[in-house]
């Protein structure tokens, strides 16, 4: 998961607002075959911090336990190995203007096999996933 679908299911003026619900609602209700989801230290950092300067201190901490609470959310870290092959795949797509937060995501999304993103960016379609919703 992407730091937008974060964003977009806490903020409810943000413009993916109710395509994030409602691919969170599919998700809980098993319509969509992720049992499991992933994200990343680097992810919520930057999901929770752009709430926080976007809808408030309430709402950034809100995120911040339902993401830690979450039962099917498995929250992968960045490690100094991740970093280093992020600096490579940051040097290659660098001209492409895609995060260096996203270039981790594609190194753990790699290492665990996981091809499809909960993503509201082009970044990571950039880096060879597929992306929901």
């Amino acid at each position: 998961m992407d730091s937008g679908a974060f964003i977009a299911r806490a903020v409810t003026n943000d413009k993916y607002h109710d395509a994030a619900t409602a691919t969170f609602q599919a998700i809980s209700r098993r319509e969509l075959p992720f049992r499991l989801q992933y994200t990343s230290n680097y992810v919520v950092d930057e999901a929770v911090t752009l709430i926080l300067y976007q809808a408030g201190p309430r709402l950034g901490v809100d995120t911040l336990h339902r993401i830690r609470a979450s039962p099917s959310l498995r929250v992968l870290h960045v490690t100094p190995e991740v970093e280093a092959e992020a600096d490579r795949v940051f040097g290659r797509f660098a001209l492409s203007r895609v995060s260096y937060t996203d270039c981790t995501t594609k190194v753990l999304m790699d290492r665990e096999s996981i091809g499809v993103a909960f993503s509201f960016d082009r970044d990571l379609e950039v880096l060879g996933f597929r992306r929901i919703p």
